[in-house]
Order: C-alpha cells, then sequence, then structure tokens
C-alpha cells in the first residue's frame, strides 16, 4: 500500500511538472513573438530590477550603510520581486521578455502551492485540476505575460496561504480529517475520527499539544509572509482575514500555545520585511495617499458608499474566470448537493469554508478599497481554482471525466483566442461568449524607436549623462520605458516626465537638454496639465531654443520628434595631450550684476578624465574689501558644486579613450545674495576629489564681477532666481538647494516652498546626485567655518533629502548647537530621530523645544509621536489634539 501511495504522489508530479511545463512553452512562445515596448508600470518595474542587478554586482553584505542604500533604490513598492529577477538577468542577459524568464519561478511556486492546497484539504485529482485551471484562467495567464507585480504577488500569497493551511492542520489529526486522499472514503473517515476522539478523551478542551511540525508551519508561515509582503504589501488584504480567523479561533479553545505560535510568526515576518519597511516608511505612507484616493478619484472609480464599489470585482469574475471553468463546477456543485440526501458520499464542508475564509476576505477587503482594478485582487484567484476544481469532481461518475474535460479544452480554446489573433473578428466575437475580457494578442508589427532614440543621443553626447524631457504619456510612448531603455545603455539616458505644472515649464524647459513630442493623441494627459504640456510643446517646438535633432514615423502613423537644444549647458571635447590636474582655463562672466538676480557664468575646465568625473569645485567669488564690509551684509558668493553638473559619463567607450585628456564648457549661473555688499568679487577655486578626498588650489584666470548698489526691482526678481527671461541657464540644482535651505528656519511655513520645489528639481538630476555634491562641499566648507548656520542647515538639509539617518542627526545636533534659540532647530532633529524610530531620542530632543514654546503646535504633535512610539497613550492623546492647529 506504501509503495502504491508513493508511486501515485509521483506520478501527480509527473503531471503536475507536465502542467507548468505546457504552460511555460506556451508564455514564452508568446514572448519570442512579441515586438512591444513596456508600458508605465511594466518599464518602471524593469528599470527597478536593472537597479538590482548593478547593485548586485559588488554587494557588501557586511556594510550597513550598502543595506540601506540597497533598500532605498525601491522606497514605495517592495523589492523582492526586482531581485529574484536579478540571476535570470545575470544569466540570460538583460531585456524586457528576459526579465520576464522569473515568471517561469513564480509560476512554479504557485503550481505547487495550489496543487499542495488541493491534496491538503481534498485530494490529488482536486489539486492536479486545480494547478490546471490556474495556468487557463484568463486573470492570470493575462498578466503572467505582462512584467507587473501582480502575478509574483499571486504565487507569493498562495505559498504564504499554504503554509497557514498546514500550520492549521498540524493542530492535530482532528483536522487531518479534511485531508481524506478520497472524497468517498467513508471508511477511513469515520475511523481516523474515532481515534481522534480517543486520543483527546482527556483533554477538557480537546486541545492538541504542540507538535514539532506546528513549530515548523509556523515559522514556514512568518517567513514566507514577510517575503510575500516584500513582493507587494498588499499581501495583508488577502491574509487578514484567514491570520484573525485562527486567532480568534485559538482564544476561543483557550490554545494559547498555538496563539503564541501565531504571533511568533506575525513577528518573524516583520524581521523579513522590517528592514525594507523601516527604511522607507515614511514615503510607503505618503506614497499610499496618490497610489490609492487620488488615483481612485482620477479615474473615476465607485464611491464606497455605492452598491457598484461592493459588486465590482463580482462583476468582473467572468472575465477574470470565463464562463466555463464558472457555471460548469457550480452546477457539478449543485447537483452533488440534491443527490447527496441519498449518498453516504462526503462534502468537505470544513476545507470549503477554510477557502471560503481567505476568498470572501479578501473580496470584501479589497472591495473596501476605494481604488480598483482588475488586476488587484488576482492574487484570490488561485483559491478559487481549489475549490472550482472540488466542485468539478463532483459531477456524477459516469460523465464526470467527460465533463472535465470538455470543460478544460473549451478553458483551452478560449485562452488560445485570447493570446493568438485566430479566426479574426469571428473567432475574437466567439470567444468574447465564452470568456469575456480583453485578448492580450503579442504584438508583431513595426518596431517601436526607443532603442533609436536612446542612441541619438549618446551618439551626439557619448560623454555624458542625459536627461530627456518625456511630453507624451501614452502606453507606447511615456517617460518609464524611454527611461527603461535608457537604462539598458548603461543607465547613461533618463526619461522623466515634465510640462505638468504651468509655472514650472520655463525652468523645465531652461533645465533640461532633450525632449521627445509627439504628434496625434497625446495619451494619458489629466486636464489639469493640458495647459502645462500645451505650453511645454509650444516653446520646445516653436521657440528658438531647441532644434529638431531626428524623427521617427511611430507604427501608429504619428511623428515623434528629438529635440536638442542649440546651446549645451555642458560640453566635453578630448584634447590630443594629457593632463595631470584640474585646471580652469576660461571664465566668461559679466562684468557687472545686482544682487538677488541669477548670473551667467560659463567655466571650460581641463584635466584628466578621473578627475573631472569624479571631482568637486569650491568656487568662491570674494570681494578684496572684505574686512571692511558691513554687519549683515555677506562678501561673497559660493558656487561649489561637480564639474559639468555631474553628468560625465564613460558610456559603451574603451579604457585606453580615456588616457588623453578632457575639456569641459560648464554653462550655469550662479545667484549673488540679497544682501550682498557693493563692490568687485574675484575668483577662486579649490578641487575636491570626491572620491579620495584629496584638494589642491586651482589657478584662476585673472575676471572679476562687480556688484552694483542699486536695489533689485522687483519685477524682474525670480525663485530662485531667473525664471522670467528665457535666455539665462537655470541655477545649478546644489545652489538651489543652498536657497531652499535658507527657509528651514522658520519651520513649517518655510518648508512649503522647499516642498514645493524638491520634487521639480529631482526630475532634471534622476539620481539626486546633487544631494551628494551639495554635501560633500558643505562638509569641506564647514571645516573651515565650523560655526555657519547657514551652511550648517544646508548640510542637514542635503543629507535628510538622501534619508541617511545617522548623518543627518550628526548635522542637526550642529544646528542644535548654532541655533540653540530656536525651536524648529529641534523639531526637525527629533523628526529625523522618528524617522530612525528613535522615539526616545526625539523626546529627549524635543525638551529645550519645549521650553522655548510650549504652544508650537508643532513641537506638541512630534512630542505626541515619539510618546505613541513608546506606547505612552495618554500622553499621545494629549499632545496630538495639536494636529488641529496644524496649518497644512
Amino acid at each position: 500500500m506504501a509503495q502504491q501511495h508513493l508511486d501515485s504522489g509521483s506520478k501527480s508530479l509527473l503531471v503536475l511538472g507536465i502542467i507548468w511545463l505546457l504552460g511555460a512553452i506556451s508564455d514564452r512562445l508568446w514572448f519570442a513573438l512579441d515586438r512591444s515596448v513596456p508600458a508605465w508600470d511594466q518599464a518602471e518595474y524593469l528599470t527597478s530590477t536593472l537597479k538590482y542587478l548593478q547593485a548586485l554586482q559588488h554587494p557588501q553584505w557586511l556594510s550597513g550603510e550598502w543595506w540601506t542604500n540597497f533598500w532605498l533604490l525601491s522606497t514605495k513598492i517592495p523589492p523582492l520581486a526586482y531581485i529574484l529577477t536579478v540571476p535570470f538577468l545575470q544569466v540570460f542577459g538583460t531585456g524586457g521578455d528576459r526579465a520576464t524568464l522569473v515568471h517561469l519561478l513564480f509560476s512554479a511556486i504557485l503550481l505547487a502551492s495550489v496543487y499542495s492546497l488541493g491534496v491538503q484539504l481534498f485530494n490529488r485529482q482536486v489539486g492536479l485540476w486545480a494547478a490546471a485551471i490556474c495556468v487557463l484562467l484568463p486573470g492570470l495567464y493575462r498578466f503572467r505575460l505582462q512584467f507587473l507585480l501582480d502575478y509574483p504577488l499571486t504565487a507569493a500569497i498562495t505559498f504564504a496561504f499554504y503554509c497557514l493551511t498546514m500550520w492549521k492542520a498540524s493542530e492535530g489529526r482532528s483536522s487531518a480529517t479534511d485531508s481524506v486522499t478520497d472524497v468517498t472514503d467513508v471508511t477511513y473517515r469515520t475511523q481516523l475520527e474515532e481515534r481522534t476522539k480517543k486520543k483527546y478523551k482527556f483533554s477538557p478542551s480537546h486541545t492538541p499539544s504542540l507538535s514539532a511540525s506546528s513549530f515548523f508551519w509556523a515559522i514556514a508561515f512568518g517567513i514566507s509572509l514577510g517575503l510575500s509582503i516584500l513582493v507587494k504589501h498588499t499581501t495583508v488584504l488577502f491574509l487578514f482575514t484567514p491570520i484573525v480567523w485562527l486567532a480568534v479561533g485559538a482564544v476561543r479553545q483557550k490554545a494559547w500555545g498555538r496563539l503564541g505560535q501565531l504571533t511568533g510568526a506575525l513577528l518573524l515576518s516583520v524581521a523579513v520585511f522590517g528592514p525594507w519597511a523601516k527604511t522607507n516608511w515614511l514615503l510607503i505612507l505618503t506614497g499610499g495617499k496618490r497610489a490609492t484616493l487620488d488615483s481612485a478619484i482620477a479615474e473615476g472609480d465607485p464611491a464606497l458608499n455605492t452598491i457598484d464599489a461592493w459588486i465590482y470585482y463580482a462583476q468582473h469574475l467572468p472575465e477574470h474566470v470565463s464562463w466555463p471553468l464558472l457555471l460548469v463546477p457550480l452546477v457539478g456543485l449543485i447537483l452533488y448537493w440534491r443527490r447527496r440526501q441519498d449518498s453516504s458520499s462526503i462534502l468537505h464542508l470544513n476545507s470549503c469554508q477554510w477557502l471560503a475564509v481567505f476568498w470572501g476576505g479578501a473580496y470584501l477587503i479589497n472591495s473596501l478599497n476605494i481604488n480598483k482594478d482588475d488586476r488587484y485582487v488576482i492574487p484570490y484567484l488561485p483559491v478559487l481554482s481549489i475549490f472550482l476544481a472540488y466542485c468539478l469532481t463532483l459531477w456524477p461518475s459516469r460523465w464526470g471525466r467527460q465533463i472535465r474535460w470538455g470543460t478544460i479544452g473549451l478553458a483551452i480554446l478560449a485562452m488560445l483566442f485570447h493570446m493568438w489573433p485566430l479566426g479574426g473578428v469571428f473567432g475574437h466575437s466567439l470567444v468574447q461568449i465564452i470568456s469575456p475580457g480583453n485578448s492580450n494578442y503579442p504584438y508583431l508589427g513595426k518596431e517601436w524607436p526607443h532603442r533609436e532614440v536612446i542612441a541619438e543621443i549618446i551618439d551626439r553626447e557619448p560623454y555624458l549623462q542625459s536627461t530627456l524631457g518625456v511630453l507624451p504619456s501614452t502606453p507606447e510612448i511615456n517617460q518609464h520605458n524611454l527611461n527603461f531603455y535608457g537604462a539598458l545603455a548603461n543607465f547613461q539616458v533618463y526619461g522623466r516626465q515634465v510640462g505638468t505644472n504651468l509655472k514650472e515649464v520655463p525652468q523645465d524647459v531652461r533645465s533640461l537638454s532633450w525632449f521627445v513630442t509627439k504628434s496625434g493623441p497625446q495619451g494619458s494627459i489629466r486636464e489639469r496639465i493640458k495647459k502645462a504640456q500645451n505650453a511645454a510643446v509650444t516653446a520646445i517646438e516653436k521657440g528658438d531654443q531647441f532644434q529638431l535633432e531626428k524623427t521617427w514615423i511611430l507604427p501608429d502613423y504619428t511623428n515623434l520628434n528629438l529635440y536638442r537644444k542649440r546651446v549645451q549647458p555642458v560640453e566635453i571635447q578630448p584634447l590630443n595631450e594629457a593632463r595631470s590636474q584640474v585646471q580652469l582655463d576660461r571664465v566668461t562672466v559679466a562684468a557687472k550684476a545686482v544682487p538677488g538676480v541669477a548670473l551667467p557664468v560659463t567655466y571650460t575646465w581641463s584635466g584628466p578624465w578621473q578627475q573631472l568625473q569624479s571631482g568637486l569645485v569650491l568656487v568662491t567669488w570674494e570681494n578684496q574689501q572684505s574686512g571692511d564690509i558691513p554687519p549683515g551684509q555677506t562678501f561673497r558668493i559660493l558656487h561649489d558644486r561637480a564639474i559639468g553638473q555631474a553628468t560625465l559619463h564613460p558610456g559603451m567607450l574603451e579604457a585606453d579613450k580615456f588616457a588623453v585628456g578632457f575639456r569641459v564648457v560648464d554653462r550655469t549661473a550662479m545667484l549673488p545674495p540679497a544682501n550682498i555688499a557693493p563692490g568687485t568679487y574675484n575668483l577662486q577655486a579649490t578641487y575636491l576629489n570626491r572620491k579620495t578626498g584629496e584638494t589642491y588650489p586651482i589657478n584662476v584666470p585673472a575676471v572679476g564681477v562687480k556688484i552694483e548698489a542699486e536695489p533689485l526691482d522687483m519685477r524682474f526678481q525670480a525663485e530662485p532666481g531667473n525664471e522670467d527671461n528665457k535666455d539665462k541657464p537655470e541655477l545649478d540644482l546644489v545652489t538651489q538647494l543652498r536657497v531652499m535651505a535658507v527657509n528651514l528656519p522658520k519651520g513649517l511655513p518655510g518648508l512649503e516652498p522647499v516642498f514645493e520645489q524638491i520634487g521639480r528639481i529631482n526630475q532634471y538630476d534622476p539620481i539626486q546626485d546633487y544631494t551628494v555634491q551639495a554635501e560633500q562641499s558643505l562638509e569641506y566648507r564647514l571645516q573651515q567655518e565650523p560655526n555657519n548656520l547657514e551652511l550648517a542647515y544646508a548640510l542637514a538639509f542635503s543629507r535628510v533629502l538622501q534619508q541617511n539617518v545617522k548623518s543627518a542627526i550628526v548635522a542637526l545636533e550642529k544646528v542644535t548647537q548654532l541655533d540653540s534659540k530656536n525651536p524648529y532647530a529641534y523639531a526637525y532633529l527629533a523628526f529625523v530621530h522618528l524617522y530612525g524610530w528613535h522615539p526616545i531620542a526625539a523626546q529627549t530632543a524635543l525638551k529645550p523645544a519645549i521650553a522655548l514654546n510650549s504652544n508650537l503646535p508643532e513641537i506638541r504633535v512630534l512630542n505626541g509621536v515619539a510618546a505613541l512610539m513608546q506606547g505612552n497613550l495618554i500622553q499621545a492623546w494629549q499632545d496630538l489634539q495639536y494636529l488641529k492647529k496644524l496649518k497644512i
């Protein structure tokens, strides 16, 4: 009998492997023929896999800083799916289709989990039919053919639910009666029930002792739950109900050991996903609003007080499952139920109830989510497939086999008609009757020109990293997929959507050198940004700052236009001879300037490639009569930043190409402070190597700027310097950061303009290297001037923007020393402590602020959050009342 049982299990696993293999062959054939480009989310996720591929080239497993930076690569979306894709990219190479090879792994996990659940709750027959149904469900194969997180999430949740089910079953073999290997095996079931009754005869609560297997499955569930959350945090929407169900059951049965195991499993899951969540928790919370409320409003999803919100997913169930796979099993269940009155067969009520707990809870909680989309609920489809497979096996034996194979045959035909353009219009109409919903055909037409666009930019600027402003936003042409193809080219080109705010269009146009525009439909451009986009297109196509570089005719017969700025902000050329150090060959600047107005300046640098690429230049324009400057006025202009705005990039060029020297023409603008004293300002410069810390003075040409004494005409004042003058270059980003930091001592009123600007300038520097440039240059400045409060605030601000908690705390502690009478200085320090989960340190930091002004709402709210994190609910309640007074 044991050998026969083993043979049956081996055959089942063989059949399961064949099911997986057939699904894999079908999917890979589709990908081999498809020539489409990834849409918005797909392209964004593909780019993230390339970031993790790059990070894992040289891992530093024992470095805490490396791990922090590793988790920061994906601040709002959990990164496990990206990380698991990396080995496939390392073996098979980079590319969209190659990244989807990871779905073979997730399919294996999904089918194995579904099969095992079917065996545990019913029998092997149900497990195999459920696995086959999973391959054929439209709701699953549509997303199996796209690089989205929903299919990996489905596999992860199903595996976690399997582990939870096994833990549930391990509470004692009283629940093992749900694991009968044959539906009609009444004798075996009766014997098992009798043995269970005898085993727990003397136990008042019939609560079994904790077995070794229960500990194993509790640990397995904790790890699998944590990993599933690391795929996508919506895991909790699906597993919340079964977890609560089991917890309540343990309390009712007074099974404290079981409750302890479940609690331990949850804590273990926190240990798994905790490092990522702890690093990014604030962005996760703030990003949640955009992903739910804002998206729901923009997409017109039904409100929760309407019936449509609660039947939304029920209405879409035929599209997820198809009519044959939905109706035929339900008819089998009805027939079985009618005849069971005269039959000795047993319905697996407990197993069905357990599946209903999962599916019903997931349905209700996802319906409660105001943002709705078909793909958000596909993780409950595998559990539904188990129930449908069970119902298929309930058909009477004399025609049940034919019914099951006929149903699966119809599902296979529907899948083929949905995946391939078979039968033309008639075939499409026919399949909509059997399986309604969108078909997902491979794109077989002309290739889209994304690679050519990126190649053209690199060909024009082979030594530079470029940011491409993308104005259209269609599924085929958008900032995400152009960014992805730029990432495939060694991250030399980044795509960013700009032209979304009418007030910022002039800055967008001045800050970027490359733009793409498109004729015809512009895609998902919302009404509120159409005016801004139209203004940006007009400025690019009809203004005199840009020239048309190249045009492509797209497969939809519209034009894609690539524009390049006529006067480049950075130009680089190789020299005929080598250079040993960085030199400043030339400076072009206006002879006169006025305070508070951006002043265009062009620096021409030369030197060896490595020093130019890794160099910061500390540029000071200083008044020669600084000793005679009256109090309240400054005597210098700072213009510290990286050479060439940190855009020097080796590209795909060979190493020997960099043996010679290079010349860099750097066109930018500096900002004379509004309180600068009149006089003549001469140039001084110091080179700082960002990698080694080496410094040396740079010989500079004889050049000076005369600052006029007349007051600034407010009609020409700009924020931060020159928005109304289209011909002037934009201030460099390090200067913009220092200008924003000046407002920090004002508290929340000073932060509002900062928040408005920081998102904008982050678009111009996709890797936010300007924050690192600012940090390194300000560190050097503060070594020379340790009591300079303005520099101290700017340094702290640069570190906060990098989410570097430890170094930000050090910088803010310095700020509190220099600005000890300002309660907001302590508030900033407390906030960073809270961000790093240091509530005690945060409360300690707030004590001087409370002493200075105990009625400031910002201070009291921060103190309330610190109290809440420590479990002091009374103090938290009192302080958090000040939320009503915050003007946010």
